[in-house]
């Protein structure tokens, strides 16, 4: 391995390794299968360096790749996996540890009913907090089809949680 990729594969791991395995462990919620994308995706990169494009970072690139790892994993399956949205507090009380779960049980509920098109983009912007650029790169869509996906996807979101709230009620 030549020592320029080498280095180059080191900063891509280091500035985008635990983001590359937070958006596989959202959409697989399985931590096994996350890292295997994870270890997978920089395989990939490693294997096809050289049509990285240097002079463009390398997020969308790698975010790509792994979006399209995770969607390989689970095609033919009839379960659609369901992310979780946030890492819980660091030490909350019982109480509000059990709330914290149930509210995210809730929340994870509701967003595994939203379609593929509509449930990517939100985990791309708010768990792997990609910009709409890099998005737009990943999922090689127009600006505006992501900020349409993004707002649709979270009125549907809010929809479907407060759906869930008012039949608890």
């Amino acid at each position: 391995m030549p020592q320029d990729s080498q280095k180059l594969l080191q900063q891509m791991i280091q500035e985008y390794g635990d983001r590359v395995f937070r958006l596989a462990l959202r959409y697989t919620r399985d931590h096994f299968q996350a890292e295997d994308i994870a270890q997978e995706t920089f395989l990939r990169a490693f294997t096809h360096l050289e049509s990285y494009q240097r002079d463009k970072p390398a997020g969308p690139w790698l975010f790509t790749i792994a979006v399209n790892l995770c969607r390989n994993q689970f095609r033919g399956r009839r379960e659609t996996p369901v992310p979780e949205i946030r890492e819980p507090s660091k030490d909350p009380g019982p109480e509000l540890q059990y709330l914290e779960k149930e509210r995210d049980q809730e929340l994870m509920q509701a967003l595994s009913h939203l379609p593929e098109m509509y449930r990517l983009p939100l985990l791309l912007k708010h768990v792997s907090e990609l910009s709409y650029g890099e998005i737009c790169e990943v999922l090689d869509w127009e600006l505006s089809l992501v900020k349409n996906r993004l707002y649709r996807g979270r009125i549907m979101l809010k929809q479907a949680y407060e759906s869930r709230e008012e039949a608890v009620k």
